[in-house]
This record gives C-alpha cells, structure tokens and sequence, in this order.
C-alpha cells in the first residue's frame, strides 16, 4: 500500500485533501501530515511516506526548500506541489528539484485520481527494483562520503594533486588552475532560539549545502559540503584569479536563501589561490573574513581583501606604538610585549568614547594575532584547545578595564613566547634557512606563507627581512631559481620543454614560456637553440 504525507499551513485544507485520496483510491495510506517543511522532514523521516503533497507558500521553510531537501535527504520520495499562487516560475522551481507533478489550488478531483494513478504504478515498479535502487544509492553514498573527504582534506591542506585526480575520477572534475574557498554560516538569530532548538539543525545545513551547491552549478565548478551545524564550506574553480565574479556568487546566494526561506547567513570569501596546494590559504583567508561577524554583524559577504582594507588594525589608534607592539610580539620579546599591551590597551580604555569601540579594537587585534599564529604554524602552541571564536566572546564578556588588560597582556605575551620558543629551534639564520629550502623544493608549488611559517616568522615581517637581506624580492628570488634550473636543462638534457616547465616548479606550459622569455629575452626553443654545448651561433639561426 502507497504511503503519502500532505504538507500544507491550512488545516482545512489538509483535511480536505485527506479525504479526497481517501475516497479517489482506499490503496493510498495518508500517514501523517504537516502544517511547514521543517515539520514534514521529522514526519517524513519516521514515517518514510513514497510521496509528499506539499503547499508552496507556507511559514518557517516552503515547499521548493522542502524540495530541496528531501532531494538530498530522502531521495526515493516523490513530491507532488500543490499551490494557489498562478505563477509558472513555481511549477518550474519545482520541476527542477524533481517534483512529479503541479496542483492549483482548488483542487480537482479528476486530477488528483489521475495523479496519484499514475505515483501508484511508479511506486510499485520502483519496488520490484529496490535492490538495483539501493546498489545505485549505495555506491552514491559512497561517492559522496570520498568527495566530501578529499574536498575537507584539501581545505586543511592535507591532500595533493593526485587526490584531486581521484576526485576527478569519480566525476568531481577540478580542471581550472584557481580556486577560491567560501565559509557559510547560519545567522541563528534570523531563526529564532525556539525554532532552532525544535528543528533538526543539520536539516537547516542540508538545504544551504543543496542551495549552495546548486548556485555554484549555474555558473561555474565547484565542490559544497556541510562542515558543522552551522557552516557549510565550498570550494570553487575558476579559470581567472579575478574575483569579481566570485562576489557576485556570493552575494546572490545570501540574497536568494534570504528571499526564499527567511533564513539569514554570512559567507566569508578567500582570497584567489592558485594551485592544489594554495587552496589550504584561501580556506584559512575564508576563516579569518567570517570572524568579523563578530565586529560587523551577520547577513553580509566578508571578502578576505575587502575586509583588511575596511577594518585596518589600527583604525583610530596611534599607529607607531601599536605598531611597536606588534613586532615585540611577532619578534618574540615577551617582556617589551607585555609593556606595550598595558600600555595601549590601558590607553584604549581611557580614551574610547563606548565599551562598544573597546571590544571591536580588541576584536580586530585578537584577529590580526590569530592569522598571525595560523601562518606560523603555532595556533595550538599558543591557544590548546581553545577555539577563537569563544575566546573572543570570553574576552568581550570582561566587564573591568583591569580585567580587560591583564587578559590581553597573558594572551599576548604567550604568543610572543610561542614564538620565541619556535626560534629557538632554527639552527640557522631564517633568509638562509629559506635561501635552502628555495634551492630544495623550487620544483613544488611554494608560497610565500609556506616559506615563512618554515622559518617560524609572520610573512609580512618575512617578506621585508627577504628583501632587504637580498635585494630582490621572494617571488623575483624563485623565479630566478626556477629560470636557472629550466637554461640549465635546455642546454644540458633532450628532455621535452613541458617537462622542464612542470618539473622546474610552472604551473603550466603558457606561464613557463611567458616567464621565461621575459627573463631570457628569448623563447625556451630559441635559448635551446642558441646555447646548447657546440653549436655555433650561425647554425642556430639556420635552424630556428
């Protein structure tokens, strides 16, 4: 016997329709209905109905967002819309997530029977299939479960190239050599604690996971999955490191959940990586753009640049000495560190004009440390098991000035600790240290951030160090290397020039070729050519 369940906010309504199938067809069970969606999922998950009767318009979540999940969740249920709203561009919403058919309101008799003739042979075939069905479900699952594994290990940096060729093998093809991370993070204020607390939460992560992914389908490649109960992480591949587009995906995909299930959320945006290897940048960019939530408020798309730009560290401060306290932590002096933290953060509370302006400085400055110790690599040295976002909140929750100093003074100094220690660990002078480790690893993809947290140093302060020890900048030091390597082998080997540019460190053939002539001042074929061991300079013009 087919099972249903209506959906509908009009208890009349729901009773009508009860009726209706009961007499049109005594083989369908109405097992149960519901006044939203939130309300049909936990029914729909106990009573595992084979098709749900659901209205469009309701409170709470509608029927397309119920669509959606179920599509995710519960994908052997059918779903029949049912709606008073004459508007074709819900019958074709609802076409889209695989709805069997579109009722108006009211109901007619006929059509209904017809319909639920026609759910009632499916159903009946789809169960002489089952076993075939689940293998298809099975392996679905399984797929998923891979993909979601690799896209998280990516994220964290923990997974290289050759997972990616696995990922592309099971039919998540990354392609494009850019990638951007997004974090999305359910505004929980825009649900309510009451309604939160009566829902499933991680029905609320499915649906912007579906929305999200689907979104990112329209208009370019890309990979969601569902991190917590209240964030959903995606990564995207791009063929340009231009961003513009990318925020403008964002944008539309706050807009439209909020238009559509007024649910509120805030997405933090990466900064453009370029490789495998950089994506780990851009998530941990996404992170650090998302707690700004806590100075900006939620609702919005916090881009990482955009970000650092608009909420400088030292907005309205005095920029010399908090500049001053910066490099004691970031150059490990403990003490000279704990001297300025009194002294700006005593200055701070004195001269603000609200404890609002207060607690958004020591925001800012808790997050400028934060990415300073994730790029070092010493983020669990410094907090353990303590997570940022609860820290801020502790810290925010300090009443007295006192209080206030003396906690930042501890947090502050145990960084420039961390740090210190860290140091003592390097045998050797850090440009040094990173001159070799240049020479060793030219051929992999390397980032100026990786080179820094090798040698334990902030990649601003690294990158100055760099310079003004060598004269060129960390990014013209590489490349040289690389371009070094590359003559070396033109003139030296037969090997083919793709595989001198993938082996020398190029991300690709055009890059190899566009560097290298802009270094050589002649083509990897002419410099071949012209150079290799015995070949006079004539015979190489009679042969380019």
């Amino acid at each position: 016997m087919p099972k249903i369940l209506i959906v509908d906010d009009e208890k009349i309504f729901r009773k009508g329709l009860r009726a209706m199938i009961t007499s049109l067809d005594p083989e369908w069970e109405v097992v149960g209905d519901a006044s939203d969606g939130y309300e049909a999922l936990d029914r729909a998950e106990v009573l595992q109905p084979d098709v749900i009767l659901t209205d469009i318009r309701m409170p709470r979540m509608d029927g397309i967002a119920l669509q959606r999940v179920v599509k995710e969740r519960f994908p052997q249920i059918e779903c029949v819309v049912v709606s008073g709203y004459e508007d074709f561009t819900y019958a074709l919403q609802s076409m889209r997530y695989g709805a069997k058919d579109y009722l108006m309101k009211p109901v007619e008799r006929s059509e209904l029977g017809r319909i639920l003739g026609k759910l009632k042979e499916e159903t009946a075939k789809r169960g002489s299939s089952s076993a075939a069905r689940f293998d298809r479900e099975e392996n679905e699952l399984i797929r998923r479960h891979v993909s979601e594994s690799v896209i998280a290990g990516l994220m964290r940096g923990k997974v290289q190239q050759h997972h990616v060729d696995l990922l592309r093998k099971i039919g998540v093809d990354f392609d494009q050599p850019y990638y951007c991370c997004l974090l999305i993070k359910l505004d929980k204020g825009s649900i309510g604690s009451e309604r939160y607390l009566k829902a499933d939460p991680s029905l609320f992560q499915l649906y912007i996971r579906q929305f999200v992914q689907e979104m990112v389908n329209r208009r370019m490649k890309g990979y969601s999955l569902v991190l917590s109960d209240s964030e959903v992480a995606a990564i995207v591949n791009l063929n340009s490191n231009d961003s513009l587009e990318l925020i403008e995906l964002a944008e539309s995909i706050r807009r439209q959940i909020t238009s559509l299930s007024n649910l509120t959320v805030t997405i933090g945006v990466g900064r453009m990586a370029e490789g495998v290897n950089s994506i780990s940048d851009s998530y941990r960019d996404a992170e650090i753009s998302l707690l700004y939530r806590l100075i900006v408020g939620g609702d919005k798309v916090l881009h990482y640049d955009a970000i650092r730009r608009d909420h400088d560290l030292y907005l309205e401060v005095d920029t010399e000495s908090w500049g001053e306290m910066e490099r004691a932590v970031l150059e490990g002096r403990a003490e000279e560190a704990a001297r300025h933290v009194e002294s700006e953060i005593g200055r701070l509370c004195r001269q603000a004009t609200s404890p609002e302006l207060i607690y958004q400085k020591i925001c800012k400055l808790l997050i400028h440390f934060y990415e300073a110790a994730e790029k070092l690599n010493l983020t669990k040295a410094w907090l353990s098991e303590r997570d940022i976002r609860s820290l801020i909140f502790d810290v925010c929750s300090i009443t007295s000035s006192e209080e206030l100093m003396i906690e930042c003074r501890m947090l502050l100094t145990g960084l420039a600790g961390c740090i210190a220690e860290s140091r003592l660990e390097i045998e050797h002078d850090p440009v040094d240290q990173a001159l070799q480790y240049l020479d060793s690893n030219f051929h992999k993809p390397i980032t100026l951030n990786e080179v820094a947290g090798q040698v334990h140093l902030n990649p601003a302060y690294f990158s100055s160090l760099f310079k003004q020890r060598t004269g060129t900048t960390f990014v013209e030091r590489l490349t040289a290397i690389r371009i070094e390597e590359a003559k070396r082998r033109l003139m030296d080997t037969d090997d083919i020039i793709a595989a001198i540019a993938e082996e020398t460190g190029f991300p690709n053939l055009r890059h190899f070729y566009r560097v290298f002539k802009r270094e050589a001042k002649l083509s990897p074929k002419d410099y071949r050519r012209r150079f290799r061991t015995g070949m006079p300079d004539q015979q190489c013009s009679d042969h380019g």
